[in-house]
This record gives C-alpha cells, sequence and structure tokens, in this order.
C-alpha cells in the first residue's frame, strides 16, 4: 500500500499531518511508510492524503477519518481472495 501526504510548497501544518498518518499507521501496526509529496502546482491548502493513487481527504485535524481511511485500504488489500484461475 502506497501512502502519500501531498503538501503546498509553504504548508504549515504538513508536519502535523504527517505525525497524525505516522501516528496512525504505528498505532495499527502497518508496515507502510509516509511519502512526502510537495505539490507546486498548489498554492495554498491542507494537507491531503493519497493511498494508492487515490485522493482521499484532508489530513489537517481528523484522526478519526485518516485512521478508517488507511485501515480500509489496508482491509481491502489484505482481505480479497485470491482471483482462482479457471
Amino acid at each position: 500500500m502506497r501512502v502519500e501526504l501531498l503538501y503546498a510548497p509553504n504548508c504549515s501544518t504538513y508536519k502535523r499531518a504527517r505525525n497524525t498518518l505516522e501516528t496512525v499507521i504505528a498505532e495499527e501496526g502497518l508496515p507502510v511508510p509516509v511519502e512526502l509529496v510537495e505539490e507546486t502546482t498548489q498554492i495554498d491548502g491542507a494537507p491531503t492524503l493519497r493511498i494508492n493513487g487515490n485522493v482521499v481527504h484532508s489530513v489537517s485535524h481528523h484522526i478519526e477519518h485518516v485512521r478508517d481511511a488507511i485501515c480500509n485500504h489496508w482491509k481491502d488489500l489484505t482481505e480479497k481472495p485470491l482471483a482462482r484461475p479457471v
């Protein structure tokens, strides 16, 4: 699973968002690193969470939303049955 934190070049809240992500991942015991991605096209705005290429939502203050998003993606990856050859 790929977890990316997108942030604007002059963003002042990305460190708190990164801490939130890393806290959730550590508490859930998931082996997932957080990748920081500077979005130079974004002038202003809250850091954004992207999981496996899909933008999930803003990360700034909502730890439970972040936990739900990460856990749901992890569950989808680990609980899907393997495709059986026909």
